[in-house]
């Protein structure tokens, strides 16, 4: 029973976090969503969802079609919000994040690439079947551990107290390496479309794992 909940599991958004498989996560500071303007968004994707529901001849797909279109607006909000926190403008912040997600590759994960924005973190990694003492782990696992150690080093820098997180991480399931290049190039390209930087290259605080390097 315990495992059939780790696989797959609901808060806000569903979980599906089927072993030995890789994923594409994106995580941001907590109180980003009480902004309005994101509110507004989820208002309006959950209309469309109801709708779908209600009158639609082929739900699955197009339930996914609208979960990536409101993804992929959510993110471009993300980009270009001004209000809120951005701890990760912080050369000393962002680090401290880069060393978290650093700090399990090759031992439970092998780490594809991130990127560190102001207020939010996409990576992509497949997860290991088994840990080190061969105990099953779970993608749930894994953003537990980065969340919660950089959540300390951060505060710690920043000399703050409380949440750092927003409690749950959008991740989606890549079943094929056409798929998993498309997401690197995505994940490589936010700075440049939220206007950072002109090259993938020039960010700072990207990384791609060496056998990929063609993507920068």
């Amino acid at each position: 029973m315990l495992m059939e909940k780790k696989e797959f599991y609901k808060k806000n958004l569903p979980h599906l976090q089927i072993q030995g498989q890789t994923f594409f996560v994106t995580w941001l500071l907590a109180g980003v969503h009480s902004n309005r303007e994101f509110s507004e968004l989820k208002m309006e994707f959950e209309r469309i969802r109801y709708q779908i529901k209600e009158k639609s001849n082929n739900k699955k797909k197009d339930l996914k079609e609208a979960g990536n279109k409101y993804f992929l607006e959510f993110d471009k909000k993300l980009n270009t919000l001004k209000s809120g926190k951005h701890f990760m403008k912080k050369p000393e912040v962002a680090q401290a994040v880069a060393d978290s997600i650093h700090y399990w590759d090759n031992k439970r994960i092998d780490l594809y690439c991130y990127c560190i924005m102001s207020n939010h973190v996409h990576a992509v990694f497949n997860v290991f079947e088994k840990d080190e003492i061969g105990s099953s782990l779970f993608l749930q696992d894994i953003m537990q551990s980065i969340k919660n150690f950089s959540a300390k080093e951060c505060n710690k820098i920043l000399g703050r107290k409380g949440q750092f997180w927003y409690h749950e991480s959008y991740d989606r399931l890549i079943r094929d390496r056409e798929e998993l290049y498309r997401i690197i190039c995505y994940v490589l390209d936010n700075p440049i479309k939220a206007g950072l930087c002109k090259e993938k290259k020039d960010w700072k605080w990207s990384y791609i794992n060496p056998e990929y390097n063609v993507f920068m």
